[in-house]
């Protein structure tokens, strides 16, 4: 076999493998965060004003297992408390956990959650 032939079958496996990397990369499924982010972002200096607020007023959030239920503790009284249970992997299986009113700890069941990493948003109101 002569060089030519070396060459071509270089070339043709080089294409072959490009070939199948670029149908790898459109069957990947990339999950955005947020579908609406660029607002988000624009609208980030309140959620700055809602950490110094909690920060300013000693304000906190214990989240721990217990019992065949996720507890969030919360360190007063609060109100119109929104908690959002967010999976960075797939955004299907987020989901939302609103209360009009928390006196000292919150449970939401685990049978709630899918396997995985999830993270807990957290918004209330305090001592108005």
């Amino acid at each position: 076999m002569g060089w030519g032939w070396r060459i071509t079958i270089f070339y043709g496996s080089f294409v072959v493998m490009m070939v199948g990397m670029v149908i790898l990369a459109f069957q990947q499924d990339f999950d955005l965060v947020a579908d609406d982010y660029y607002e988000q972002e624009i609208a980030y200096q309140g959620r700055i004003d809602q950490l110094t607020n909690a920060k300013d007023d000693n304000q906190k959030v214990f989240v721990s297992s217990v019992d065949g239920a996720i507890q969030l503790a919360f360190s007063a009284p609060a109100q119109d408390v929104k908690i959002h249970f967010f999976r960075p992997s797939d955004d299907t299986m987020d989901f939302r956990v609103a209360e009009a009113s928390v006196e000292s700890e919150l449970n939401v069941p685990i049978a709630k959650f899918s396997k995985g990493k999830y993270l807990a948003k957290v918004q209330w109101k305090a001592n108005g």
